[in-house]
């Protein structure tokens, strides 16, 4: 039997499975998002029909699918639980769509583009933490957000469903040349765990982001890892949450 599944099937996912697993506070993390995502499901308007549940039931059996139920329960593939749990990082520009989006140049000049988009009170508050910060290179005022994946209802294909947007500080840097090593996106991010998994513990509540090649530099490509501060969790001491994630990053 072929399976089909919604989404290629990750390689080497073990590894990543079993960092998770020897600790307990990763475990937790997940724990918790399923459960809330599972139990707050019933309240959405857009959830499936008995119909629309049986065929993603059935169809995740036969093609032995994991993804494709969890979708159905909880609107989250297995990796949008991880990643949503704050465990694993968020691709740049997922699915073809910019996230996050920059909204200030390699000065810190808000782009002509997005004067309308955001409160002067706010970017002024960017702009002071970027005349102080000594990192400040590739330091950005952005909008990102959260996503997980859900079934389209009219017929039953794949949607991005933004869960969170939020406006806030990114901090973006080049990762060290042995992630390059690793072929699979699973295997990249058992790289980064432990720069994630304390950026995580240090800053609950940041987004990161990665990319493999995505950042380029005088004609080479590097991959890269971005490190969102929100607003709404880190506006208060946000210069000091800035110099805590450059230190992680280069600890």
């Amino acid at each position: 039997m072929k399976e089909q599944t919604i989404f290629p099937r990750e390689e080497h996912a073990d590894v990543l499975f079993q960092k998770i697993l020897a600790d307990p506070w990763a475990c937790d993390k997940l724990f918790e998002t399923f459960c809330n995502d599972l139990f707050s499901n019933d309240e959405l308007e857009d959830s499936l029909s008995a119909d629309e549940f049986c065929q993603a039931l059935f169809r995740a059996y036969r093609n032995r699918d994991l993804s494709a139920f969890l979708m159905a329960i909880s609107k989250n593939t297995l990796f949008d639980l991880i990643r949503n749990s704050y465990l694993i990082p968020y691709r740049f520009n997922a699915d073809g769509k910019t996230n996050p989006v920059i909204m200030t140049d390699e000065n810190g000049v808000l782009l002509p583009e997005f004067k309308n988009c955001i409160h002067e009170k706010e970017y002024q508050h960017f702009r002071e933490v970027y005349n102080h910060f000594d990192g400040k290179k590739k330091m950005y005022l952005a909008q990102a957000y959260r996503y997980s994946h859900s079934y389209r209802d009219d017929d039953m294909n794949i949607k991005q469903q933004v869960l969170e947007k939020n406006t806030g500080v990114l901090l973006i840097r080049e990762l060290p040349d042995t992630i390059k090593l690793k072929e699979t996106e699973s295997e990249a991010y058992c790289a980064v765990w432990d720069l994630m998994i304390q950026l995580e513990k240090e800053l609950p509540m940041a987004f990161v982001f990665y990319g493999q090649d995505s950042l380029v530099e005088q004609n080479n490509r590097y991959d890269e890892l971005g490190i969102f501060l929100p607003n709404s969790h880190f506006l208060k001491n946000l210069e000091r949450h800035a110099a805590k994630a450059e230190a992680i990053i280069y600890g």
